[in-house]
């Protein structure tokens, strides 16, 4: 009995040792200062480039976005010469800015235009005055000539 309980502990004096051994070897091994168990190497070749191309493309596509507002702002800054014949519609986005310089045209939409001019508002179906300022309100109004006209617009608009 006494040779069992003294193998029992040998073997486990010895599994002990053994743990210890290889929680050493391990721990001296595996990762060191200059290059930690995971992170660094990972970081500097794997995470890293990964997250700069992410940021990279995320900021080129806001650069273009914004290259983009400021060119259109820039070319919106004059006026464009538009001829409308009889039936035709101009359709503008919010802000648009519209000067009747000939003919008769109308204002469409839903909610008409502001006669800058004046001070007043033109209600869809009535008449824009000769050149007065009006200012779409909401995206998709705008005018309809009543018979060919020309128009200074500076803004986005669309014919149809």
């Amino acid at each position: 009995m006494r040779n069992k309980n003294l193998t029992t502990i040998l073997t486990m004096v010895l599994i002990l040792a053994l743990g210890i051994g290889v929680g050493a070897y391990a721990a001296s091994n595996f990762g060191t200062q200059s290059d930690p168990l995971v992170a660094k190497s990972y970081l500097d070749n794997t995470v890293t480039p990964k997250l700069q191309a992410e940021f990279q493309s995320k900021l080129d596509e806001q650069v273009k976005i914004m290259e983009q507002q400021i060119s259109s702002s820039a070319s919106g800054l004059n006026f464009s010469v538009v001829n409308l014949s009889s039936g035709q519609t101009i359709k503008g986005s919010a802000g648009c800015e519209i000067i009747l310089r000939s003919g008769t045209v109308s204002a469409s939409g839903t909610s008409g235009l502001s006669d800058i001019t004046d001070g007043s508002a033109i209600s869809a179906g009535g008449t824009l005055p000769a050149n007065h300022l009006c200012l779409v309100g909401a995206d998709g109004d705008g005018v309809k000539a009543s018979s060919s006209a020309v128009l200074l617009i500076r803004g986005g608009y669309t014919i149809s």
